[in-house]
């Protein structure tokens, strides 16, 4: 599944729908395993759509109605000490004094990087060994370590069948982030590079833990009744024949134990397996809907937080009451308007309706420009959701 693009548009979905033989099928009869464990041809029978917002992350300030909700947060974290301690004194392996310090602190601890590779993996094919020879020069101040052994299987990671696991090369990086420059949004890097970089963080949950702490140092000042929790919360989704399952990371609480906003993480930077985790993500947010009760008639923007080793994304999930019906109904959509044969044809099907999902990211956290635009943006969907939970909005 690497290098696969999952579809942004109407006709990339319909291309991809024809060519899987799939375009008389829907979502209720479709055989599903997990979220985790989801394949292509279930995930194109939940109507999902992904685009993303690579090189301008900040566009989801003027976009979804947070405009007004980033602009209280920016208010809030102006008067918030320890937020300006942390930002003003970002420094690389310090850990400032107040709020902040545990979350510094764990954002460190997932930089710090074992090999993952196996002596099998190490022996790299032909043309990854010269691609490897091709970086040699980008890599010069960095160092090999010692192999170690491969931890047991990540939990929740999509499995595709004839995928294989790309290669990890063990080394440890010293980034050193720029306090003082503006933000810039990141630019891709070849795959390759990128997994020599940035190999595979030791403890998945080292990077749940940097996600939450960071979180709730984010709001926990500000006396709201939400409160950002690890605890892993199972969603299930039932079809007419079918059904499957969705474990997040963590999540949102509304103070009644039920999740306003999803959290998930993987060790490993998204680049090297986007379209896997997009899957994973795109099952979690339908199975959120769909167990979601009358809140899926109501809330129909809906938010996503995800830290990819060191590195967050939002993702906003938008539908509208076609979509629901396509999910909740197990019979094909007729246009109401015109529901007798014209002229002895079919009346016109209504325009298909999807889940859309608005990719923003990423956001190093190693990097202090990309903190100051991160938090507040955080802070921001935990009040818009907090307002939603209490019927303001």
């Amino acid at each position: 599944m690497n290098g696969l693009k999952l579809p942004a548009t109407n006709r990339e979905w319909q291309n991809a729908i024809g060519l899987r033989n799939l375009t008389d099928k829907t979502v209720h009869g479709a055989e599903f395993a997990s979220a985790s464990q989801m394949g292509y041809d279930q995930f194109l029978l939940l109507r999902v759509l992904w685009k993303t917002y690579e090189t301008n992350q900040l566009q989801i300030k003027s976009m979804f109605g947070m405009a007004d909700w980033i602009s209280r947060a920016d208010e809030m974290l102006a008067g918030h000490r320890s937020w300006r301690a942390f930002c003003d004194d970002f420094a690389p392996g310090v850990i400032p004094e107040g709020d902040f310090s545990i979350a510094r602190l764990y954002q460190l601890e997932v930089e710090k990087t074992k090999s993952l590779a196996t002596a099998e993996q190490l022996a790299t094919p032909i043309v990854r060994r010269t691609r490897t020879r091709q970086l040699e020069s980008q890599l010069a101040n960095l160092y090999l370590a010692t192999p170690s052994k491969r931890p047991k299987t990540l939990y929740d990671t999509p499995v595709v069948q004839g995928a294989r696991d790309d290669d990890d090369l063990a080394l440890e990086d010293e980034l050193t982030p720029l306090e003082s420059t503006p933000f810039q949004p990141i630019s891709p890097a070849p795959k390759e590079l990128v997994n020599i970089l940035y190999p595979p963080s030791k403890d998945e949950q080292i990077v749940n833990t940097a996600l939450v702490v960071f979180l709730n140092a984010l709001t926990m000042r500000f006396n709201l009744s939400s409160s950002w929790t690890m605890h892993r919360i199972a969603l299930t989704a039932a079809f007419k024949d079918a059904q499957f399952e969705a474990r997040t990371d963590g999540y949102l609480d509304d103070s009644r134990g039920k999740p306003s906003v999803l959290i998930e993480v993987k060790p490993v930077s998204r680049s090297t397996k986007q379209a896997a985790i997009q899957i994973q993500e795109s099952a979690q947010m339908v199975a959120w809907i769909k167990s979601n009760g009358d809140w899926a008639e109501r809330r129909k923007v809906r938010f996503h937080v995800s830290q990819d080793r060191h590195e967050i994304y939002v993702t906003v999930a938008e539908y509208n009451d076609d979509y629901l019906a396509y999910l909740n109904n197990p019979l094909p959509a007729r246009n109401e308007s015109t529901g007798q044969k014209l002229s002895g044809q079919e009346p016109p099907k209504p325009p298909l309706s999807f889940l859309t999902m608005h990719q923003f990211g990423p956001f190093d956290t190693l990097l202090a420009s990309h903190i100051r635009e991160i938090g507040p943006i955080l802070l921001a969907i935990t009040l818009r959701a907090e307002a939603e939970n209490s019927q303001v909005v």
